[in-house]
């Protein structure tokens, strides 16, 4: 009876054990991510998590990133999410903070408190294209709005720092009337560019608009006539079923409804919006069918989020160890180099729909932080498995 009973306790280990090594949990992802962001490597910088470009829309890893763009969302979502973060995972979030800290004085504007996408303290070839004229081998994109305002969450300036930047960035909105690179409805309205370059044309971005409000939001700004025209530029991209119908063209480096309606419900959980508040049912329904829809395990994951941000209940997804790989590698890109974007009409949406000159970009590190902020908005224990 006793070598029975020893049998059944070793079996129900086993099961046990079986089950704990075919769940995530945060604590799994919050070491995956960890220990991807690189301390020493020939090509990436110390700090710096590893992302990949590819003209299709393929995960591959041959042709490697320097970016500060992955390390500011990634930090982003730790400091949004650091109270629910245990004290011995805090300990793991203020490592990777710190060192992407680090790093980013690489990607810093040396006059100004403006981040770029890419390096500025040493001479870079353009990353898409050689042969682009426009870039003459290097690269001569502006600093831009989306990794400045992430790169200051980041740094988690101070209220001074916060309100000389939304002081600068009023100087790079559409004064230039009518604007050329967006549909007519659009062309009067006086938001913010997504880049800070006088000489360089401006585009619209509801996405990077939606990033830019959360930084005015979270640092309680005083709002402004460009922050309102963002407001009322996004409003307008929801109303038209801009969203659904041209994603690419009215959030083109984002370029998927899912990923627009992800940037809204962030923007949306700080504190509410009046405006948005009202059309909250429309981006619930919009979530909700492309969540049916999609088959895509990760957009699956975005949506998910962003549903729980507007207080829904999505059905809980089924994800285990077995799925990571799919999850960190997956075809969906986060963010897209969109070359076109820069276009007048009509060549701008000719080549966004013929998907020209666009290059994704790809973070296995960023889309593991994506699931472990599901967990943590799905359920308390934060795991999810699947036998």
């Amino acid at each position: 009876m006793r070598f029975c009973a020893f049998v059944a306790l070793c079996i129900l280990f086993i099961h046990v054990e079986t089950k704990a090594q075919d769940s995530i949990t945060v604590d799994y992802l919050l070491d995956k991510i960890e220990s991807q962001q690189l301390k020493h490597n020939d090509y990436f910088l110390d700090g710096i998590f590893p992302s990949y470009i590819n003209a299709s829309r393929k995960f591959k890893t041959r042709k490697k990133d320097n970016t500060i763009f992955f390390n500011a969302l990634i930090c982003y979502t730790l400091k949004d999410n650091y109270k629910k973060f245990s004290p011995e995972q805090k300990i793991i979030c203020d490592s990777i903070i710190v060192r992407s800290l680090g790093t980013s004085s690489c990607f810093k504007n040396k006059n100004r408190n403006t981040y770029n996408f890419w390096r500025t303290d040493t001479l870079t070839k353009f990353h898409y294209s050689w042969w682009l004229p426009l870039f003459k081998g290097n690269s001569s994109l502006p600093d831009d709005m989306d990794d400045t305002v992430l790169g200051l969450l980041m740094n988690n300036e101070n209220k001074d720092s916060a309100e000389a930047l939304h002081q600068l960035m009023q100087l790079y909105t559409n004064l230039k009337l009518p604007l050329k690179t967006t549909y007519k409805v659009y062309a009067d309205d006086n938001a913010y560019s997504t880049w800070f370059g006088k000489k360089f044309p401006v585009v619209f971005d509801v996405s990077v608009l939606c990033n830019v409000l959360s930084f005015v939001q979270q640092n309680n700004l005083k709002w402004t006539k460009a922050d309102s025209a963002s407001l009322k530029l996004i409003v307008a991209t929801i109303q038209r079923n801009d969203i659904v119908k041209h994603p690419a063209f009215v959030s083109p480096y984002y370029a998927n409804t899912s990923i627009i309606l992800y940037h809204l419900s962030r923007l949306m959980s700080i504190k509410p919006i009046a405006e948005l508040e009202h059309i909250k049912p429309q981006l619930i329904q919009i979530a909700n069918e492309r969540l049916q829809s999609s088959n895509n395990i990760l957009e699956k994951i975005i949506l998910s989020s962003a549903l729980i941000k507007w207080n829904q209940q999505p059905q809980q997804i089924n994800i285990s160890i077995k799925d990571l790989k799919n999850i960190e590698q997956n075809d969906l890109p986060f963010f897209i180099g969109n070359i076109p974007s820069y276009f007048k009409q009509p060549w701008k949406e000719n080549f966004i729909s013929l998907r020209l000159l666009m290059y994704n970009h790809y973070c296995p590190a960023w889309n593991d932080c994506l699931l472990m902020e599901y967990l943590m908005l799905n359920n308390k224990t934060g795991s999810v498995s699947k036998d």
